[in-house]
């Protein structure tokens, strides 16, 4: 079988940790090693990690981070030691899951599968987690992701009664990053000048940024609804107005970024009236209500000629071409309706 790294991210996620770690350490594939990358959380976290360690039945490595790097500069730390050690795979988690015991013995059998060498990611049935023990529940959080010609993009199945409906496995446009499976070798086909996960995002839609680039280089994604997790869903669209400023920041910011990042001039011309209508409604909710997101828009007007140059390096790589990949990009779910900035 291959051997794995799994890459774990903290800040101030000291009770998640205590609850995933467990579920990690149960897994019946055990040929991987865990990193632990803590972005200077003050809330007890490390001890947690270091107590974990000393009972861990896996190779375990703490990093303790000066910064908050951020999911990205974590989870790019997690990576380049996977590329270090020649790892073939990579599970990508966030603290605030648990994994069923064959979650991933359940994804390597199906990667590892002949006519299986061009999926870059893969992802299980993800359902969601209640409360601060996140507990398990029977409602789906994420199936994989889906993409609009609007400039959106969803989970899914997101927030639907686990009926059996995404019970079959499926090509996807990506993977959540939540919990999520990623072949290193692709990962190195698409790492460009900012990391493998790109560092000016953060955190939040850096994950669809990275399968963007994955399906720009011909890698495909799975979904293995048989391989089961479960994620405690923070943010979401309807909870705009509670999020932090810093996080609709980076909302608003990465929303922009990822079609600087990837699309083409073919997609921008099939998708102009879409996204520019929405386009309208950020920016105007930008001036009006959430004026703590203008910053973002000033961001991305400093570091313009920096953020062209990266978009050069990217499409400069692919090997899709935009109308291949549209066919990925559908409607909005609800028909027209253009609800509040997107999450």
């Amino acid at each position: 079988m291959a051997r794995v790294l799994v890459s774990l991210v903290t800040h101030d996620e000291s009770r998640d940790t205590e609850r995933l770690l467990p579920t990690l350490f149960a897994q019946t594939y055990r040929d991987f090693e865990l990193v632990a990358v803590d972005n200077r959380s003050e809330d007890g976290t490390r001890a947690s990690l270091a107590a974990a360690k000393k009972l861990a039945p896996v190779p375990m490595e703490i990093v303790a981070s000066r910064e908050n790097l951020g999911f990205t500069g974590g989870h790019n730390v997690g990576i380049g030691k996977a590329v270090e050690r020649g790892a073939e795979w990579v599970l990508v988690l966030n603290a605030d899951v648990v994994l069923a015991p064959d979650y991933l013995e359940t994804l390597l059998a199906d990667a590892l599968r002949p006519g299986r060498e061009w999926v870059g990611a893969m992802t299980g049935k993800i359902l969601r987690a209640d409360g601060p023990d996140l507990v398990p529940s029977t409602v789906v959080d994420t199936a994989g992701i889906r993409m609009t010609r609007s400039g959106r993009h969803f989970d899914v199945g997101a927030g639907e009664p686990d009926t059996g409906r995404w019970d079959r496995p499926a090509e996807i446009f990506g993977v959540s990053g939540c919990v999520a499976l990623y072949r290193v070798a692709a990962l190195e086909d698409v790492k460009i000048s900012t990391g493998w996960f790109d560092d000016d995002f953060f955190v939040y839609r850096e994950d669809v940024d990275l399968a963007w680039r994955l399906r720009g280089r011909g890698w495909a994604a799975r979904c293995l609804p048989a391989a089961v997790a479960w994620h405690r869903r923070r943010n979401l669209p309807e909870r705009r107005r509670v999020m932090s400023v810093l996080a609709n920041l980076h909302s608003v910011k990465n929303r922009f970024l990822l079609r600087v990042n990837n699309a083409g001039s073919d997609h921008l011309r099939a998708t102009f009236p879409l996204t520019f209508a929405r386009d309208v409604v950020v920016v105007g909710s930008c001036l009006t209500t959430e004026r703590t997101s203008l910053e973002a828009l000033r961001w991305l007007a400093r570091n313009r000629v920096r953020l062209l140059a990266k978009r050069r390096e990217i499409l400069g790589r692919r090997t899709v071409s935009d109308r291949a990949l549209l066919r990925w990009f559908g409607p909005d779910p609800g028909g027209a309706r253009i609800p509040d900035l997107d999450a």
